[in-house]
């Protein structure tokens, strides 16, 4: 593939991820009918859920640590009296408890202190590594490995409705935040267990379960060459950053990553009192560079820390 048309392909698929299937899953479905192309998946979502899965395409994959991942918002379901290993549905029933009287309010208090700064312990079917391997790898031999509880900040957990012991919940966390650990953490909370029944992810930071495509249907795209249509842009997945148009003879700057000075931005006054913030460069109206500001002896400036690659 040239640079024209690896520039072409670059960009993000928000995915509705269906159930039963693992986030790596749906990587290998899309690169089985784009194999040219490199492809991975940004914020991993257990095969018991659905919804948004941002899957980056192409240079696109150079973009993530500059995307908009936090906050995650999800609707799911729990159940009381039941836990698991896996703490979800789909594990083996290590206990069953008898569930207590609770009123309405009682579970509206429980939700409430799940929020703000929480120390959740991770689930020993995860991906956590421990001795450069899965925990999922250890459990699965049935070797449960303990681990530290991981910070997370839970910034709204609010409980929709109640059908017995069932509970319909909205979570809205930080990156990393394992949703089977606090479903985990409420039925300690209530005394008598609970386990994850069914999860589907509403928001992934700028990503939104409103832009998100059905995989099925995304496949049928990509065979019919209509994929273009539906995935979003370098510029767009980076809309979050402020932009910066380069014009000739600075283009080889960019190219190249070399400082941009004032002479090159047009406004670049507005990079005062801005320094270690990032921006977009872009060149004929496509996302080129993510640039850090900076400052030396010579004034502030604009350093490229990510270049994507273009078409000569």
């Amino acid at each position: 593939m040239d640079d024209q048309e690896l520039r072409r392909s670059a960009g993000v698929y928000v995915v509705d991820k269906p159930a039963g299937i693992t986030s790596l899953d749906v990587v290998r479905r899309l690169k089985g009918r784009m194999s040219s192309l490199r492809m991975g998946h940004t914020g991993t979502l257990d095969p018991l859920a659905t919804g948004v899965l941002p899957v980056c395409v192409g240079e696109a994959t150079k973009l993530v640590p500059y995307m908009e991942l936090e906050p995650k918002a999800y609707r799911g379901s729990l159940e009381l009296g039941v836990v698991t290993d896996s703490w979800d549905i789909t594990g083996k029933v290590v206990e069953r408890h008898t569930t207590p009287t609770l009123s309405r309010e009682e579970i509206l208090v429980a939700f409430r202190e799940q929020e703000g700064v929480q120390y959740l312990e991770p689930p020993v079917f995860s991906a956590i590594k421990h001795k450069g391997r899965p925990l999922y790898t250890y459990a699965r031999k049935g070797q449960f490995v303990e681990k530290p509880p991981r910070k997370s900040l839970i910034e709204a957990f609010h409980l929709i409705t109640r059908d017995e012991d069932v509970l319909e919940f909205e979570l809205t966390c930080s990156r990393g935040t394992y949703v089977r650990s606090v479903v985990h953490a409420i039925g300690k909370r209530l005394g008598c267990g609970a386990c994850l029944r069914s999860l589907r992810r509403l928001r992934c930071g700028r990503f939104r379960i409103e832009e998100a495509l059905p995989l099925d249907r995304l496949e049928e795209r990509i065979e019919r060459n209509e994929e273009a249509e539906v995935m979003l842009s370098p510029a767009e997945v980076l809309d979050h950053l402020d932009a910066y148009d380069i014009q000739e003879p600075s283009e080889q700057k960019v190219c190249h990553g070399s400082p941009l000075r004032h002479e090159d931005l047009r406004h670049g006054d507005g990079l005062q009192g801005r320094i270690g913030e990032k921006f977009r460069i872009m060149v004929q109206g496509e996302l080129a560079a993510v640039a850090e500001a900076r400052r030396d002896p010579l004034g502030v400036f604009l350093q490229p820390v990510r270049v994507l690659r273009r078409a000569a």
